[in-house]
């Protein structure tokens, strides 16, 4: 797969994007952790989908978790 930006994506997209990223099934299980704190992914607590150049990666909207995904995002490499 190509690496593509994204800047955002609508709550009704995030099922078909994660379908193309081939993490719809890891999703719908609750095999999904936020990166920051570990908790369950689910379409309530969905804020952002990044990646740290190996992996793809998903954070929850717990304030402290958004400040860091943020952060995160900011990195130069």
């Amino acid at each position: 797969m190509s690496e593509k930006e994204i800047q955002a994506v609508y709550d009704e997209d995030l099922p078909k994007l994660l379908t193309d990223l081939g993490l719809k099934e890891d999703f719908d299980n609750g095999k999904i952790k936020c990166a920051f704190c570990g908790d369950t992914i689910t379409l309530e607590n969905f804020f952002s989908i990044f990646s740290d150049g190996e992996k793809i990666k998903f954070a929850c909207k717990r304030e402290d978790c958004r400040v860091k995904v943020s952060k995160e995002n900011g990195k130069s490499s």
